[in-house]
């Protein structure tokens, strides 16, 4: 219980320390005209409340008392809440997202989304180990 306590406070700094990030060098690349912010169309307020359930969902995941959701995949988590709340900030202070890193034409980001995605990525292959790994287990007992 006592590590469980340890831990959620853990991943409230993680959430706290990568959003301030996030918000600090967007603010600062902005006024360095350095940032630009994208136009995300007019869905800002779809967006905002999708984001909003999705990250209680996720919170409301890894702060339950289940003993199978290891600490890795909590702190990979609270890297997606952590963009997903930078990305909202956005969307409700600019009305779109403040962007500075540029890859090719099409492909505009920052770290809000690059949070996002190494949680998309962390979460892909923590499921395929555990799917690698119960496919072993099963054809083990299935030999037996």
């Amino acid at each position: 219980m006592v590590k469980d306590k340890k831990h959620g406070k853990m991943l409230i700094i993680l959430i706290i320390a990568t959003l301030v990030l996030d918000q600090i060098t967007k603010i600062w690349l902005y006024k360095k005209q350095i940032a630009t912010i994208s136009d995300s169309g007019n869905n800002n307020v779809y967006y905002i409340m999708i984001s909003i359930i999705i990250v209680l969902m996720i919170i409301r995941y890894i702060s339950s008392d289940n003993t199978f959701i290891k600490l890795g995949t909590k702190i990979i988590l609270s890297f997606g809440i952590a963009g997903a709340i930078g990305n909202v900030i956005d969307r409700i202070w600019n009305k779109n997202i403040i962007v500075f890193i540029k890859i090719g034409d099409y492909i505009n980001l920052n770290l809000a989304y690059i949070y996002i995605l190494i949680a998309w990525v962390g979460m892909a292959v923590i499921l395929t180990k555990n799917s690698i790994k119960f496919m072993k287990e099963r054809n083990y007992e299935s030999r037996r």
